[in-house]
């Protein structure tokens, strides 16, 4: 068994999409390379001329910032699926466990990333204790946004969480629509994307980053599972499978340049969902998205993403913001992307391994309890 196995996810659903974890791969990375040159240029401060090529790269590392919506996407086709099957006749979805799972998965490493933020926080007198356990609590309440009116200060990052939280709580009753006829629940999904991917006409400022803003991608992502649950994503990958991805990429970095445009945000729940129907139904696609280290890497996004923040931090602040390197943009960026990228996926998969993975397994409480219990009666 190669020694990669031990960064395998543990998976409770039955049947596993390794391209939906290369898909998460893909998102992450974005998500790392976008951030790694904003702590290089706007946080270390560096300048500089701009090519038309270095302007180019430019577009297409801030493009990496769609990674988070991509994970939007996926989260609506995955937590989807089980209300799909049951609407098709399949096993009815127990809403206790559906809850609790979410809860054993993501709090743990949720929990545990954020005290430590904040110790470290209060212990290099980033803010003191008083003055952080406000923002401590808000966090961990998954309500900063709502309070605050901006991301998190221990860990800017977990706005997206925020998100993900409401569209959890709000699934189930999502879900309702799947029970219509299928020109019915297929007609209300797309009105509802275009809706939501216009809510810069109608949505008030306070609510930026709440699952108002965003809602059109998870509903991008319920659409696809309801496709693939009713048959039509089904069969075998075919090359034609790979043309909607294919498309969508060449297409993505020239709606990125209409940024903020009702272009932009009207097409990118659809170019996303495009390239998911890729992973799935395109046969160089999901061969690609499911080759070597690429899926292991994807199944770790949650910790990934959840230290790759400070990681940065550390390593541009730290080390590479203390000297010149190429002199220009482009050389630059590319050096920190990929200088930081290994340590960022090391750090992440020691958390992983350590916290994340064990979560995996649903009955971790119930064998947690088991040895508690077992540990206490000996001593007694």
């Amino acid at each position: 068994m190669s020694w990669l196995s031990i960064f395998a996810r543990v998976t409770t659903g039955g049947t596993y999409l390794p391209a939906v974890d290369g898909l998460r791969f893909l998102a992450i990375t974005g998500v790392i390379f976008h951030h790694a040159v904003g702590y290089w240029t706007d946080r270390a401060g560096r300048t500089y001329p701009m090519t038309i090529g270095d302007r180019y790269v430019a577009e297409v590392i801030e493009f990496g910032a769609y990674g988070v919506h991509l994970f939007f996407v996926l989260s609506g086709f995955i937590l989807a699926l089980p209300f799909c099957k049951a609407a098709r006749g399949g096993t009815p979805v127990d809403l206790k466990k559906y809850l609790w799972r979410r809860v054993t998965r993501l709090e743990p490493p949720f929990l545990l990333s954020t005290v430590l933020f904040f110790a470290a926080d209060v212990f290099t007198k980033k803010y003191s204790f008083g003055d952080g356990l406000p923002h401590l609590w808000a966090t961990l309440t998954y309500t900063h946004e709502l309070f605050y009116g901006r991301g998190s200060t221990i860990n800017n990052a977990t706005w997206t969480l925020e998100v993900e939280v409401q569209f959890y709580l709000l699934m189930p009753l999502v879900a309702g629509v799947l029970w219509l006829k299928p020109l019915v629940r297929r007609g209300l999904l797309v009105a509802a994307i275009v809706f939501f991917s216009l809510n810069g006409d109608w949505l008030p400022p306070e609510h930026k980053r709440t699952i108002l803003r965003f809602a059109q991608y998870f509903l991008a992502g319920i659409l696809l599972a309801d496709l693939r649950t009713s048959g039509a994503l089904l069969g075998n990958p075919t090359w034609t499978g790979d043309v909607p991805g294919l498309l969508a990429i060449l297409a993505c970095p020239f709606v990125g340049w209409l940024h903020h445009h009702h272009t932009t945000v009207t097409a990118m729940p659809w170019l996303l969902a495009m390239v998911c129907y890729s992973a799935l139904q395109g046969r160089l696609s999901s061969r690609l998205l499911s080759w070597g280290a690429i899926p292991l890497i994807g199944g770790m996004c949650y910790s990934l993403y959840l230290y790759h923040g400070k990681t940065l931090a550390i390593l541009v602040h730290g080390f590479l913001a203390r000297r010149d390197w190429f002199g220009f943009f482009t050389g630059d960026v590319l050096f920190v992307c990929f200088a930081t990228y290994p340590f960022v996926i090391v750090v992440g998969a020691f958390f992983y391994l350590l916290i994340e993975k064990p979560c995996m397994a649903p009955d971790w409480p119930t064998r947690l309890r088991d040895w508690a219990t077992g540990k206490l009666s000996r001593h007694e």
